[in-house]
């Protein structure tokens, strides 16, 4: 089994550790999910504790962004852990991609792998994004605002859909205040930006370049190039696409995805 140690216990939210001792440590955080009520129960990262490095995560009660009465508190918790490590990753997918930008700087991070993260989730900053207005009810702007914890040192990538036009605005954004992190553009993957990975079972990369200490877009690029070709997910969406301006891309668009649906083996996941 692996080894745990709780090392924030709250109410909204809590942090685990696996697999302590390493000089390394490799920070993930909860994401979105509809109807979220309570805390997750997943444990740490094979692919990531079989590098040898320590795996951190966070988890909050809610779909509240981390935002709430113990982020402070956390905040002070994830200072005085990160020092016990010589470097640090972060890794978060949408809700958790903000989350590895927000928490950053307490734990003296190098590099961060975000996928399809916002910004803020504040309708006076984001007044055209109204995906989360409910959960917004409750965000604390001064708390969770991430100018105040902006970087030039920290690196790494933001996975994004260039068409999914309001993801983009996010990641655009945030390369204001954090400018050593590039985009990599991961086109019909949706939000977050990484289906047509997970679609081909090549999700695994994304865990695997939060590991690296030198996270660069290239891998993400290639392995979406590849699982491309073999994902119906990814035609249908380039159908509805270019439907409206080059229907005769959408034609064949639409047909590879009727043939990559009824090969052998095959899930049609559009």
């Amino acid at each position: 089994m692996t080894p745990h140690e709780r090392v924030f216990d709250g109410s909204h939210l809590r942090a685990d550790l696996y697999a302590a001792p390493s000089d390394r440590l490799v920070v993930t955080f909860d994401f979105r999910q509809h109807g979220k009520t309570d805390f997750s129960t997943d444990a740490g990262s094979d692919t990531i504790l079989r590098t040898g490095a320590a795996h951190l995560m966070i988890r909050s009660r809610r779909n509240d962004w981390f935002i709430n009465a113990e982020t402070a508190a956390l905040d002070g918790t994830l200072a005085v852990l990160g020092l016990r490590f010589v470097r640090v990753g972060l890794l978060g997918f949408s809700m958790g991609g903000y989350g590895a930008f927000r928490f950053a700087a307490a734990l003296g991070a190098q590099t961060v792998v975000s996928v399809s993260p916002q910004l803020t989730i504040d309708p006076g900053l984001m007044p055209h994004d109204r995906r989360y207005r409910t959960e917004a009810a409750g965000f604390d702007p001064d708390i969770g605002d991430l100018a105040r914890r902006a970087s030039g040192t920290l690196r790494g990538v933001i996975a994004v859909d260039p068409f999914a036009v309001l993801d983009l605005d996010h990641a655009r954004r945030l390369q204001t205040l954090f400018p050593r992190v590039r985009l990599a553009r991961l086109a019909f993957g949706d939000h977050p930006a990484t289906q047509v990975l997970r679609d081909t079972g090549r999700g695994v990369v994304v865990r695997r370049l939060a590991v690296d200490p030198f996270p660069e877009p290239g891998p993400l690029l290639a392995e979406h190039r590849a699982a491309r070709r073999q994902s119906p997910l990814y035609w249908t969406r380039l159908a509805k696409h270019a439907l409206s301006r080059r229907p005769a891309l959408a034609e064949r668009a639409l047909a590879e995805a009727e043939r990559l649906s009824t090969k052998p083996g095959s899930t049609n996941r559009a």
